[in-house]
């Protein structure tokens, strides 16, 4: 008789590294610094003096053009804004980590973006608003500007490598302030986050609404993150004592909820994308990434990857163990 394949297996390897370091990042401050935006095929970035490029850009092939005098007060340079959340999370957030304990005058935050741009991301208020912040502080250029007092930080986090600590200390301050002590694992009722009515995205499982549905049949809630602004999510995941659901930037969220969450994450494949592990090391996230073995590929459509999954209902009712022994203290049923 034929072995019977296991519904889900655990993900043990990682796409990228997991380097944990406790210093802090380093970070310099010009006197002159030259913005150039993004224009084309032309050069763009933070340029120093020298012409040498200062973080993210396209450096150029010949002298760049000489810049219009800009403002003069101090100025943090962000980087690229990134409006997608968890590229937000991973590429532009771990800039703003001097605001951590920052004393004097405060500075404006230097970007890259179309201005105006960031008022169709509502996390980004959140988010800004608890560090002392609103979007009016962001600044950016149309046009090639020379500022007087620009601090340049490297990132705390570098993506699918390495995070400092205190890029959990800056998630804390902005997590904080979304979710109380009283209420953590206050909910035993496990929820799951699913994407099933998103139109585009990274990730599209799709077969997911079967998952879903035998979920829901064994009393998990269903949540669409979507739905819901940030400091929601935040309590959401504080409340729960498990959280299920496929991998994805909703994942990303623990690490402003309280400590010690427990997730089960179903993974399109057999590697973790190693952000997910950099975070959930920040905060004590006690996460079960597992991947289905005879996951199908379709086509991308409007999503980077989509996958299918054999049996959805049993995987469904598989991630439902896991959780529970998650949740007891228990080993891993897969």
């Amino acid at each position: 008789m034929a072995r019977q394949r296991p519904p889900l297996l655990p993900c043990r390897t990682l796409w990228g590294t997991c380097e944990r370091r406790d210093a802090r990042p380093g970070w310099r401050r010009f006197t002159q610094a030259d913005f150039h935006p993004i224009d084309g095929d032309a050069p763009w970035g933070l340029f120093a003096r020298n012409g040498s490029l200062l973080g993210t850009g396209r450096a150029p092939s010949t002298p760049l053009a000489e810049p219009e005098p800009g403002e003069t007060g101090p100025t943090l340079y962000i980087g690229l804004l990134a409006l997608h959340y968890g590229h937000f999370l991973i590429n532009t957030l771990p800039h703003l980590w001097p605001l951590v304990g920052w004393q004097g005058e405060r500075p404006k935050l230097l970007c890259h973006a179309k201005p105006g741009s960031w008022h169709g991301a509502p996390f980004l208020e959140k988010i800004l608003g608890r560090l002392g912040y609103g979007l009016d502080d962001l600044v950016t250029f149309e046009r090639p500007v020379r500022l007087s007092d620009v601090l340049v930080p490297e990132p705390a986090l570098h993506e699918q490598a390495s995070v400092h600590a205190i890029y959990g200390d800056l998630c804390r301050a902005i997590g904080e302030g979304f979710w109380t002590p009283g209420e953590v694992d206050s909910v035993a009722r496990p929820a799951y986050l699913a994407k099933t009515r998103l139109a585009s995205g990274i990730t599209r499982l799709v077969n997911e609404v079967e998952i879903a549905d035998e979920l829901a049949r064994n009393g998990v809630e269903i949540v669409h993150p979507e739905t819901l602004d940030l400091p929601a999510q935040v309590r959401l995941l504080s409340q729960r004592r498990t959280i299920l659901g496929t991998v994805g930037s909703a994942f990303h969220t623990t690490v402003f909820a309280a400590p010690n969450r427990r997730l089960v994450g179903l993974n399109w494949q057999p590697a973790l994308n190693a952000n997910f592990a950099l975070l959930d090391g920040l905060n004590g996230t006690r996460a079960r990434y597992l991947h289905a073995p005879g996951t199908l590929y379709r086509e991308r459509g409007a999503f980077e990857v989509s996958w299918e999954v054999p049996d959805p209902r049993g995987i469904a009712r598989a991630m439902l163990a896991e959780a529970e022994a998650l949740d007891r203290g228990l080993g891993s049923r897969s």
